[in-house]
């Protein structure tokens, strides 16, 4: 053991390295630049549309908000006249953007996407409620996401 305490003494230094001690206070010859800057802040969008919009700019607000092309603008105006509500739909597909639900619940690809909008059925897209639309926009995200234009082709 006191072999052990030996080689410590031995290759242990004897005295500790402490930074200079500063006599004068520090000045600055250039601005300081920050290496590791904190992330811009992330903006929180309201959830519900200002009041008094239109009905087509109450859509592109919900569109521009699910990240949905400018080109859904043009496409809800032709779908649905910017309506989404009770009663706006064809046989099989509701509201601004006349979303087939019952058919996208069952596709594997989209049934996950959907869920994790709040659908589970039409009734969560298809009302003048400010959550159908939230949920209407958001589908209709993942279904571009999935699809692409495809599910709104003319032809």
């Amino acid at each position: 053991m006191t072999a052990l305490l030996l080689v410590l003494a031995l290759v242990a230094p004897t005295s500790l390295d402490l930074p200079p001690e500063i006599v004068m206070p520090a000045t600055a010859d250039a601005p300081a630049e920050r290496v590791d800057p904190p992330p811009p802040p992330v903006e929180e969008l309201p959830t519900v549309a200002p009041g008094g919009m239109s009905n087509c700019a109450e859509m592109s607000w919900y569109r521009q908000r699910a990240g949905l092309p400018a080109r859904f603008d043009r496409i809800g105006w032709r779908e649905s006249n910017c309506r989404n509500e009770e009663g706006v739909h064809t046989s099989c597909c509701y509201g601004w953007w006349q979303l087939n639900v019952g058919l996208h619940l069952r596709d594997h690809r989209l049934a996950g996407r959907y869920a994790a909008c709040g659908v589970s059925s039409r009734f969560d897209v298809d009302s003048d409620t400010p959550g159908d639309k939230l949920r209407q926009a958001c589908a209709a995200k993942a279904l571009y996401d999935t699809v692409g234009m495809s599910a709104w082709s003319t032809s």
